[in-house]
């Protein structure tokens, strides 16, 4: 009862695939569909609305078929009949999670383009590419006689493809192969992208014991300016600016996206909630745990470079310093709870407007500091015998890829209970944690965090007064983005879209405004003209004192590797 799929690149230039699915009839009806999401991807994309040119033959005669849904072709076939259909799929979207097809490479997530049978989800599929001659094929899929085979649909679509003249590089840990497929070109060191790539798994393996895979397939497409990240069960794509590898600032940039997704092989992959997977595809597969799947990964991707040896440890604290400058910047963390912004990550997180940051937080970057805080309280109620680490690997041990996942209610609080148990903790209650943290808006005790490896955190302010606008220049136009609901600006009704002319009657563009707001003073008042849609306003702004934007986490005495637990926190001690 295999579904095979064969994936025509018959003329790059229309960006279309040309896809035919052949598999054997069981009933008077099949359904084809596609999906309308990718796991990973929390927004419903509606792939079905790039297939044209439907058509389906029941043992080589046509076919009747209607659809019956925006995703589903319904089709009149007989029992035992070999059902085949064709498609296109138009493919010209370079991101992670959809497909691009032109005269340079083809990639695709199955999910946009691979068709399912209903009720026919859990038998092996397989794929062969007929690409242009000179074109090589890049998959996490195994190949077997010439087609790539996966066991059942989920791990289909878990399997994205690279077809063109990519570059493949290589590199091995624990004897297992891992492939570095790159297209496209920049100021790229090939070299050190293995020898990082390889420090970075190795990093990971070491935390959790082991890999959970045969092989292992990176896919980096890089292109101006773009960026992003799909993880996979044995596969990643990575979109990446071709000229970001230089200077090192950026370089770090690619190599926290490295390992970012890598470490989603464990989390997201095999640890989740019950909700992400098996998956309904036609559908949002909500889930209040977005913050542990995505903040908690995103709290390791750095760590893991600093137990890399990938970035100084001096660096990591200015990395985390400056999430935390993030978050506080965000008036919306009164306003959502990281359970909520889990929840909501279908029609908030991915559409986000100029109010956003007034009424939401990211799961990502809340995400990543509530880890670091129940890392630091794992570590200072057990004395450094227990911590997140061990909470991961017991999540990886109790949730395997087959099996179903954690409680979505629950979270991860019982596993952080267990082990703090097990570690001997002052107190192994974790309630008021997930209350105050994850379920609601408390502010974050960043200092009685990191009191337990010897920090303090240094606040300051940059020293001008303060509008509380988000400007732009766009076309030698001085737009205002977004404006923080505790603003000055915000008081006085200045609105995200206003064009500004004038500051107290003399024409500004941004650098103008600059020099002259840095030679007033909190309480000073000034007076803004603006354009709002073609009507000139004036309004009046009493300036503010700008919020402490400046942070340094300071080591209490001595080097950051002096501390016993600072150094073990941070990998620094065998």
């Amino acid at each position: 009862m295999t579904t095979s799929y064969t994936i025509t690149i018959d003329d790059p230039h229309n960006h279309c695939y040309h896809v035919t699915l052949e598999g054997l009839s069981v009933d008077h009806e099949t359904t084809a569909r596609l999906p309308t999401w990718t796991p990973g991807s929390y927004m419903v994309r509606e792939y079905a609305r790039h297939v044209q040119q439907f058509s389906a033959w029941c043992d080589d005669e046509p076919a009747q078929w209607h659809k019956s849904a925006k995703d589903s072709w319904v089709i009149t076939t007989r029992p035992g009949a070999m059902l085949r259909v064709q498609y296109r799929v138009y493919a010209f979207d370079l991101t992670v999670r959809t497909a691009h097809l032109d005269d340079s490479h083809g990639f695709f997530n199955p999910a946009c383009v691979c068709m399912a049978l209903a009720g026919r989800e859990s038998a092996q599929h397989r794929v062969q590419v007929q690409a242009p001659a000179g074109w090589r094929v890049t998959t996490g899929l195994d190949a077997r006689d010439g087609w790539f085979v996966a066991d059942d649909y989920d791990t289909l679509i878990d399997a994205p493809f690279e077809c063109g003249t990519h570059r493949l590089l290589h590199f091995e840990v624990d004897g297992r192969p891992h492939e570095i497929a790159v297209w496209g070109s920049g100021n790229e060191d090939e070299a050190r992208i293995v020898a990082d790539s390889r420090r970075i798994v190795m990093a990971a393996r070491d935390l959790f014991g082991g890999l959970p895979y045969r092989r292992y397939v990176f896919i980096v497409l890089l292109a101006d300016g773009l960026y992003g990240g799909l993880e996979h069960r044995n596969s990643v794509v990575n979109l990446y600016d071709r000229w970001g590898f230089q200077p090192e600032r950026r370089y770090e940039r690619f190599l926290g996206l490295t390992a970012h997704e890598f470490f989603h092989v464990w989390n997201v992959k095999r640890i989740r909630p019950k909700p992400l997977g098996p998956f309904d595809y036609r559908g949002e597969n909500y889930t209040r745990q977005l913050w542990v799947m995505e903040g908690i990964t995103s709290y390791y991707d750095n760590l893991l470079l600093v137990r890399a040896g990938l970035i100084t440890p001096t660096r990591y604290l200015e990395v985390i310093a400056d999430d935390i400058i993030k978050h506080e910047a965000l008036p919306g963390k009164a306003l959502q709870s990281l359970a909520e912004s889990s929840f909501d990550a279908w029609i908030k997180y991915y559409r986000p407007d100029e109010h956003s940051g007034n009424s939401s937080v990211s799961y990502y970057l809340k995400g990543s500091l509530a880890a670091l805080l129940l890392d630091m309280l794992i570590r200072r109620r057990t004395a450094g015998r227990r911590s997140l680490d061990d909470v991961m690997r017991l999540l990886f041990e109790r949730y395997p890829l087959d099996g179903p996942g954690f409680d979505d209610d629950h979270g991860i609080r019982p596993e952080v209970e267990q082990v703090l148990r097990e570690g001997n903790a002052t107190d192994p209650d974790v309630s008021a944690f997930f209350r105050d943290v994850v379920e609601g808006c408390a502010p974050l005790d960043y200092d009685a965090a990191f009191a337990g490896v010897g920090i303090r955190l240094e606040w300051s302010d940059a020293g001008h007064a303060w509008h509380g606008m988000t400007l732009k220049a766009q076309h030698g136009r001085l737009m205002v983005q977004s404006v923080r609901s505790d603003a000055p600006a915000a008081a006085a009704g200045i609105y995200a879209g206003d064009e500004l002319i004038a500051l107290d009657g003399v024409r500004i563009d941004e650098e103008r405004l600059r020099a002259r707001l840095g030679e007033r003073r909190a309480g000073h008042q000034v007076t803004f003209s603006l354009f709002r849609r073609d009507t000139l306003l004036q309004r009046v702004v009493e300036l503010g004192a700008a919020p402490a934007e400046r942070l340094r986490l300071v080591p209490v005495a001595g080097a950051i590797a002096d501390d016993p637990a600072r150094a073990a926190w941070l990998g620094l001690t065998n």
